[in-house]
């Protein structure tokens, strides 16, 4: 597995924006974090990964998880697969199996987010084929590689994307809402930033650059309330869009076995309901989507479902 050194994630040296101090100085610290937990994975392997991982601050813990996933899925593409997820993780004879047992049950979406990131070293269809991922929540690997896209190759990059025809493909409509997420980091947490940078886009994929925001302004916080009021202006006509991304950091946030007052703020300002309420869409439509099949369209149907939950309960 390659190095990955802290100075590859530093939001000045990509040109991010400066944006407020103390919004640069939160999602810096949680992109060094990322980087911590792939070192982590890197130089111990698979023991006693969990016990180390634990070490780090419960806020930030998801993010050590994410890197540490990408390093665990660049050993699986290494190596011959060995597993399956038919299995369930403990089952799967890999280094994401092993990561995704035990305590990283907890942290099951943003792990396959981290394995995800892997795609910008290697085409998506290769680590699609070869990774052992659960069968639905593999789509949340696709959200990781437009992430890593959209933060590595920064404004410049982005730019260009926009200039890309709108082909009203799911798969590609995944992607852009890890680009989405990316925003979040490349505009420091600037809302009109984000809002010029989306402007920019065909509007059949602002929705879901959108629903990248939400996520990632939920997720990973930096910002007062004063911003949150102000994206939920800025999403306009693409709020529940906006609310479910929203809604999938509740939901992981849950699963980890603790909301932080951050998300919970986040998600009271951009959906209108508390944190557990919109853990609980995600979860009750997921176990319907699960009964819809593998594939991209039960995924898309997920999130669409929480989108029509939102718009439900403005009335």
């Amino acid at each position: 597995m390659p190095p990955l050194p802290t100075a590859i994630v530093e939001l000045a040296g990509r040109q991010h924006r400066r944006g407020e101090a103390a919004s640069r100085l939160l999602l810096q610290n949680r992109a060094f974090t990322f980087v911590e937990g792939y070192q982590l994975r890197r130089r111990i392997g698979r023991i006693d990964i969990h016990a180390e991982l634990a070490r780090i601050r419960p806020e930030d813990r998801g993010f050590a998880y994410e890197g540490a996933a990408l390093a665990a899925g660049l050993a699986d593409l290494a190596t011959p697969r060995r597993g399956s997820w038919r299995n369930g993780p403990r089952g799967c004879d890999t280094h994401l199996g092993d990561l995704l047992a035990g305590p990283g049950a907890g942290f099951v979406h943003l792990i396959h987010v981290g394995a995800g990131w892997s795609a910008a070293l290697l085409p998506w269809r290769v680590v699609h084929r070869r990774l052992a991922l659960d069968p639905l929540l593999r789509w949340l690997a696709l959200d990781g590689a437009g992430f890593a896209r959209g933060f590595f190759g920064g404004p410049r990059w982005i730019r260009r994307l926009a200039n890309r025809p709108d082909r009203q493909d799911p798969v590609q409509a995944v992607l852009w809402q890890g680009v989405g997420r990316s925003l979040w980091f490349v505009e420091c947490g600037d809302g009109f930033g984000l809002s010029r940078q989306i402007e920019r886009f065909p509007p059949g994929l602002r929705r879901e650059l959108w629903a990248g925001v939400g996520l990632a302004a939920s997720y990973a916080g930096g910002c007062t309330v004063r911003h949150l009021e102000q994206l939920r202006t800025l999403g306009g006509e693409d709020r529940a869009a906006l609310a479910q991304g929203a809604v999938f950091a509740a939901e992981a946030q849950r699963t980890a076995g603790h909301i932080p007052a951050h998300t919970e703020a986040a998600v009271g300002a951009l959906t209108g309901v508390s944190g557990h309420t919109a853990a609980t869409w995600a979860r009750d439509s997921y176990e319907s989507a699960r009964a819809l099949g593998p594939e991209i369209e039960s995924y898309r149907w997920w999130q669409w479902e929480i989108r029509r939950r939102f718009t439900a309960a403005l009335g």
